[in-house]
């Protein structure tokens, strides 16, 4: 008889991560934006019907991309690019987290955008999108499932390196606990700091010698991460404001749009169209 071994440590961490879908969208709709931007989400995007005219494209600082129907185009968060679509583009559009601990997206350090043939889930996202009211618990369920299911594929193409930051983050679990229970507008780095038993400075430079990215980026990123979750929900903008511990609803208005190029009730309303 063999004892019953337990991966206790799997299951903690497989309970602490966690897939957010932040915008499920199909249509065509007029992108505004003319320049490099970083967005605190996974993009994707299914082009589905290829209109004649200006080409759509997507631009890093390494290439740029012209979209085709037979394909399907990946943008990491925090990965600084440029969509620039025809109006008559026709395109699922997706916007998800990966998040191995909270508030830290696993593909935050990747640095490439990725063109790839059209995934075996593209057929099942363009059905659940036309589910009915009476099936909608089970097709978001199925909705979610094939977009952690695509994720986890695209894991795969990145090397282990790009995956440092948030893996490292693993080892600073009273901060992570903190910023979870904690983290609003007013967290300033020195509170981190505190916590680690260390100057502001001394914090800052170990911290981001270990992790690649700041305690104020972090701190950003929760903050990201808790607005784009309220936003989901019926609160008006001056309760997220006032949940969040913004000084006004102004203020967390431009810092909303300093991270995603778009005001709150932009994202909202053009969320809602679809």
């Amino acid at each position: 008889m063999f004892p019953l071994a337990e991966r206790n440590d799997i299951l903690a961490a497989a309970n602490a991560a966690r897939v957010y879908l932040r915008h499920y969208a199909r249509g065509s709709y007029h992108v505004p934006r003319e320049h490099l931007l970083q967005l605190p989400v996974n993009r994707m995007l299914f082009p589905l019907l290829l209109p004649k005219g200006r080409p759509s494209t997507i631009r890093d600082r390494k290439q740029t991309l012209v979209m085709r129907p037979d394909k399907f185009y990946f943008i990491p968060a925090f990965h600084e690019a440029e969509v620039q679509l025809n109006d008559d583009l026709r395109f699922l559009s997706i916007q998800s987290n990966l998040e191995v601990f909270p508030g830290t997206e696993l593909f935050s350090g990747c640095g490439d955008m990725l063109e790839l043939s059209s995934p075996a889930e593209l057929p099942l996202l363009l059905e659940l999108f036309d589910a009915p009211e009476e099936k909608r618990i089970f097709a978001a369920l199925k909705c979610k499932g094939a977009v952690l299911s695509l994720l986890l594929s695209l894991l795969e193409l990145y090397p282990e390196e790009a995956f440092r930051t948030p893996l490292s983050l693993r080892h600073y679990p009273e901060l992570m606990e903190f910023l979870r229970q904690n983290g609003d507008a007013t967290t300033r780095v020195s509170d981190l700091a505190a916590i680690s038993h260390e100057s502001r400075e001394g914090f800052t430079r170990r911290f981001s010698a270990a992790t690649g990215i700041t305690p104020k980026q972090l701190i950003g990123r929760f903050l990201m991460s808790r607005a784009l979750e309220l936003l989901n929900g019926n609160g008006s903008l001056k309760e997220i404001a006032a949940e969040l511990n913004f000084s006004s609803e102004f203020a967390f208005s431009r810092f909303f749009k300093t991270q995603m190029g778009e005001a709150p009730s932009h994202w909202r309303l053009r969320n809602a169209r679809f």
